[in-house]
């Protein structure tokens, strides 16, 4: 590994060593708007005698800009600003070695009285291009208050259960931040997504067949969201703040300042969530020996009220026009306390009748430290560059579970039972990246992408023992599980466009070494293998308005720590959950068509896929004994999937916007390697409607409402779900601040409901939460470039 990173370095420091050598001369001045009144913000370009860039740079404070590393030779300087005519110094030489110093560059205001500009352009909130769908979430209302989940909830394609578990297209997704994997999005994602701020995200890209650049995780794709980055000049910033029902709330500042060759940049996010769950679970369960049949009814009341905080720092800064680098850290906290309460009736015939209340106390701490490095050369030709990045990460999480059942029948002492859960995970990135377009029309690309994850679960059981009055340890429950992961991969890309033929043309190899250690049984269950993932995309280009897309990927979805611990945890002793070491990683073959059509503000894309699927992972949940289910990981022999979905997107008037996204989907499932005979297929299908309308000018009203069909299990379906959201927002303050109101699950309809139906296990469950949610809240952005009184500038999209 250390060797890698000492060549890779090396490499860097020879291109650049070997350029800078080159560069000898200074050129440095001052811009001024009168002899005692420096002017700050002036963009100052400087050109050779062929009029060809050199370099940009910005003026400070003090009015002052220096270009360093110059060849020798002749040039001029251009200046320019906004209310100021443009000044153009005359042709001057820089001899070698030289250090040159401008008189001072006067710039005279602009003689045209601009009394008002209003210069607006409203972003579409969807967009399309070869590989991939962006939604911009600032057109989203629901951005201003709310998660990421939220936000995610309207993006086309995407489905969020009640539990906040993100799919694309019916399927599992990898999810990405700034395109890069993040130890948030691992096992708790969806409680990241709910901590992450709304109205911290740029765009969020939909990638359904990735190129081979990203890691080919996720049976339906790749979900990437951008975070926002201020690069505007000067100082900048915004502040949001929002309370809702049952004393939610959450506010967020973010603050930039960029003098043209260091960004600097900081935010931080607080937010004080409550969730109130609701789960109804009855079965009816049928010795296969006996025949005799037993009933069971679970009610759990669970209650949390979750804190987390989200601080972000960093920097960027420009070496010289061809390199620069970058240091950014993250920390990422989260504490909860949960009350939990189930409410169990077993009427069994061997066991005899039960009727008591499992308690749980919870007390919960999750953590994230992360810092990333980066240095890139930008060559002569325009992004024609190479880019070094390292990432690294430390998440420890700490669960300290309390449980106590108090019988009603029969009559017996309360018994106590105490699991520590410690969960420590860590991961390294490092990816080399080069790019050169090579002409106009074509592009080269080529990588290394390298990761190293490891996850440490260690689990403390103890029970009470009413003789001894003390908490002795269990060590049939205690447990400790360990997992390596490292995967190498190279990469390459290539992109070309022939008059109305475009194509991206990528393959990927990965070798992945994967350990799953049982450290309890000494047992270490090694998994190494390589695969080819090659990618497709091909555009044809009809006319204007009209476009076809043809793509194909080879994907893999790889199992997680828990997905492969064996261990089980015994949050309820009737319900238990194990994962499988054995479990093999899911291949996938995806194939998409589509055809994009827009006019006039307007986008019609239909499209249909079809992916194959072997090894698919799937939870199958069988009796232990006549009291307790387990449900384990296992592998499916084979899945098929047929859909269909349109995507419209536009404004129909001045006034009104509306996003609708049809999904017709068709699915078969072989589970015959699970003992299960005949093949099972099923119709499903989704919708997502997205309208926005404005009422006058800066008023907004925004609804969403989303409904999928029935689902297929290997043992039975996922039942039908609809929601609907609402949201208003008012521009205030020239349009710099915004008040709104976002209320979510209007009439208390998101739920999950499942059916479970085999010949000896009959179960139904049935969860609902709190989801009908009210915030009311105000944004407000601030600085940026001083302008000249008479002049307002609305850039706002």
């Amino acid at each position: 590994m250390i060797k890698i990173y000492t060549c890779l370095c090396f490499f860097l420091f020879t291109i650049t060593h070997s350029a800078s050598a080159q560069l000898s001369g200074i050129i440095n001045g001052k811009t001024c708007e009168t002899s005692t009144k420096p002017l700050e913000f002036v963009n100052v370009v400087l050109r050779d005698s062929h009029n060809k860039v050199i370099g940009h740079e910005v003026s400070d404070a003090k009015g002052l800009f220096k270009f360093i590393n110059v060849s020798p030779g002749n040039y001029h300087i251009t200046c320019s600003l906004v209310g100021y005519n443009d000044h153009q110094t005359p042709l001057f030489t820089l001899g070698n070695g030289q250090t040159r110093t401008e008189p001072l560059i006067f710039m005279t205001a602009d003689q045209k009285i601009l009394k008002e500009v209003e210069i607006s352009t409203k972003k579409a909130i969807f967009s399309n291009s070869i590989d991939r769908k962006v939604y911009n979430v600032d057109m989203d209302i629901s951005s201003k208050s709310g998660s990421a989940t939220e936000v995610l909830q309207n993006v086309p394609l995407v489905q969020v259960d009640i539990d906040g578990n993100v799919s694309l297209r019916n399927s599992s997704v990898m999810i990405l931040i700034n395109g890069k994997e993040s130890p948030l999005m691992g096992k708790n994602a969806a409680a990241a997504l709910q901590q992450l701020p709304a109205n911290s995200i740029d765009k969020i890209e939909v990638i359904t067949n990735p190129s081979a650049k990203y890691k080919p995780d996720g049976t339906g794709g790749i979900i990437n969201i951008i975070l926002k980055k201020n690069t505007k000049r000067g100082l900048n910033g915004n502040v949001t703040a929002n309370a809702g029902n049952n004393e939610r709330y959450n506010a967020s500042t973010a603050l930039n300042y960029n003098t043209g060759k260091l960004n600097l940049f900081g935010s931080y996010s607080v937010k004080q969530d409550d969730r109130l769950r609701n789960i109804s679970n009855t079965r009816v369960q049928t010795d296969p020996k006996t025949l005799a049949v037993n009933h069971y009814s679970d009610y759990t009341i669970a209650k949390s009220r979750p804190f987390s905080n989200i601080v972000t720092l960093g920097l960027d800064y420009n070496l010289d026009d061809k390199n620069s680098f970058g240091l950014s850290g993250n920390y990422y906290l989260r504490e909860m306390h949960k009350h939990d309460v189930i409410l169990k009736q077993v009427e069994s015939i061997k066991n005899g009748n039960q009727d008591y209340d499992r308690k749980r106390e919870n007390f919960e701490r999750e953590t994230l430290s992360s810092a990333t490095v980066y240095y890139e050369h930008q060559f002569t030709k325009e992004n024609h560059r190479i880019r070094l990045e390292f990432n690294i990460d430390h998440k420890p999480e700490v669960e300290d579970n309390h449980y106590t059942n108090t019988y009603r029948y029969p009559l017996i002492p309360n018994q106590m039972d105490n699991t520590v859960i410690r969960q420590t995970a860590n991961s390294k990135h490092v990816n080399l990246n080069y790019e050169n377009p090579l002409n106009k029309n074509n592009k080269l690309e080529a990588g290394y992408d390298g990761q190293f994850n490891s996850q440490d679960q260690d689990f403390y059981v103890s029970a009470f023992d009413q003789a001894k009055q003390a908490f002795i340890t269990d060590l049939q429950k205690t447990n400790r599980f360990m997992y390596q992961e490292n995967i190498h991969a190279f990469y390459t890309t290539y992109t070309s466009q022939l008059k109305k033929f475009g194509i991206l043309l990528g393959l990927r190899g990965e070798y992945t070494d994967l350990n799953s250690k049982l450290i309890t049984t000494s047992e270490v269950i090694p998994n190494t293998y390589f695969k080819i993932y090659p990618t497709l995309h091909l555009t044809y280009r009809i006319n204007e308005q009209k476009e076809l897309q043809l793509n194909y990927s080879r994907r893999v979805r790889r199992p997680e720590g828990d997905e492969l611990n064996p261990f089980p945890e015994y949050a309820d002793p009737t319900n238990v959950k194990v994962g499988n070491p054995y479990l093999l990683p899911e291949i996938i073959h995806s194939v998409e068509l589509g055809y994009q059509w827009k006019k006039n503000g307007i986008s019609i894309t239909p499209g249909i896929y079809y992916r194959y699927t072997y090894n698919r992972f799937t939870a199958v949940t069988l009796p232990l004994n006549d009291s307790v289910l387990v449900t384990k990981q296992q592998n499916l022999a084979n899945d098929k999937a047929f859909g269909a979905d349109l995507v419209i997107s536009g404004n129909l008037n001045d006034k009104l916007n509306v996003n609708l996204t049809p999904n017709l989907f068709y699915n078969q499932i072989d589970a015959s390697n699970l003992g299960y005979s005949s093949k099972k297929s099923t119709i499903t299908w989704s919708a997502n409607l997205n309208a926005s309308y404005a009422l006058s000018k800066g008023t907004f009203l925004q609804l969403n409402s989303i409904y999928k069909s029935a689902r297929l299990t290997p043992q039975g379906e996922y039942l039908p779900v609809f929601i609907m959201n609402l949201g208003a927002r008012q521009e205030i303050f020239s349009k710099k601040g915004a008040v709104y109101f976002t209320l979510s699950d209007v009439f208390k309809s998101l739920k999950q409901e499942t059916d479970l139906q085999g010949p000896y296990l009959v179960q139904h469950v049935l969860s609902r939460n709190n989801s009908r949610i009210f915030y009311l809240g105000m944004s407000y952005n601030f600085g940026g470039m001083k302008k000249k009184k008479d002049m307002q500038f609305d850039n706002s999209l």
